[in-house]
């Protein structure tokens, strides 16, 4: 498929406006989001791109159809950070920068040494407001991951290892026209639920039971996130009623709450605020972007100063865990416009 090199253009217009005269790219994530290429590992290219000009180093098999899926890319057989450097010096750039958090320690010395500054955050806060391409695909892989959730539902059979119904879940994901898998799929039942990061195991499904799925998948390389617990029986406990109860109400009042121009600390506070007491259970952060990869900009966390912009996509996923008792998590992946937050996960 061929590229239209929007979030390149995007991208160049950021450093036109900032005066930079020439920026490197080489961690992955970056390299495939402004290519619109899917590289397959870390190292495979790296990107120096200029207000008018883009360079891609790699290797000859990508370029072959990297010329064709991306033409507003000029392709270099090469993956020495020192061509960069030539490259900046025969085109006589004087402000080349790169961003120190992006990139490994020897390449970083080595540009820094030839007059490259530092700057950081500026990929990031690139690919925080989403393209209407780039929303389409994540509006399409949640769509996805919601349909999943109700087919599964259907399926779940009391005797299941957590294994056996993740393996089930993305195979549905897969049979709706996913292209990939998000992350790892988090399927915890009963007590395993109260590790929000629990690897599914051997553990078997109870006829009474609750249910923790954390999942996500990939289209055309954008992902989405969603997590649902719920009561696999007819009889839950009161407990877990009573907790559901609260973190579904704190995750609504988020989605409810959100708006552009907040910080993403303001709507932490929101989730956590609600929770009271049961605050002190809730162990991780409301929220996080998603696109390109499965975490990235905006942070939805405490203490969080950066203003959530209209367009940005990202979860609010409040959970309360008991350790070696219970966890509850609900997670929707929304898009901020000026109306406040649309669930792209339903």
């Amino acid at each position: 498929m061929k590229s239209s090199g929007e979030k390149l253009k995007k991208f160049q217009e950021i450093l036109k406006k900032r005066g930079i005269g020439a920026f490197v790219v080489m961690d992955l994530a970056s390299a495939v989001y402004l290519s619109d290429y899917r590289f397959k590992a870390q190292g495979d290219a790296y990107l120096l791109i200029t207000p008018s000009r883009a360079f891609c180093f790699t290797k000859e098999l990508y370029a072959i159809t990297l010329r064709r899926a991306a033409p507003f890319l000029e392709c270099i057989n090469s993956l020495n950070p020192s061509d960069i450097v030539a490259k900046v010096k025969e085109l006589k750039i004087k402000s080349a920068a790169f961003d120190p958090g992006l990139i490994e320690y020897l390449p970083g010395n080595m540009f820094k040494a030839a007059g490259f500054k530092e700057l950081s955050g500026l990929i990031s806060a690139a690919r925080e407001v989403k393209l209407p391409d780039e929303t389409a695909k994540i509006r399409k892989a949640c769509h996805i991951s919601a349909k999943a959730y109700e087919i599964f539902r259907k399926k779940l059979k009391t005797g299941m290892t957590e294994i056996a119904a993740a393996r089930m879940l993305e195979d549905i994901m897969y049979s709706l026209g996913a292209t990939g898998i998000a992350f790892e799929t988090i399927m915890a039942f009963g007590p395993d639920g109260a590790n929000p990061h629990h690897e599914s195991g051997e553990r078997k499904l109870k006829a009474e039971d609750a249910v923790l799925m954390d999942y996500g998948c990939s289209y055309h390389g954008y992902c989405s996130d969603i997590t649902r617990t719920f009561w696999h029986g007819k009889k839950p406990s009161a407990e877990f009623k009573r907790i559901f109860k609260i973190v579904k109400a704190a995750h609504d009042l988020g989605i409810k709450s959100a708006r552009a121009a907040m910080t993403g600390g303001a709507l932490d506070a929101v989730c956590r605020g609600y929770m009271g007491s049961l605050a002190k259970h809730f162990i991780h952060s409301t929220g996080h972007g998603l696109g390109v990869q499965i975490h990235e900009p905006p942070w939805i966390r405490a203490n969080s100063l950066s203003n959530l912009g209209c367009g940005s996509i990202f979860t609010i996923e409040p959970g309360i865990y008991f350790e070696g008792k219970l966890g509850i998590r609900w997670e929707n992946t929304v898009l901020l416009t000026k109306r406040g937050a649309e669930i792209l996960t339903k």
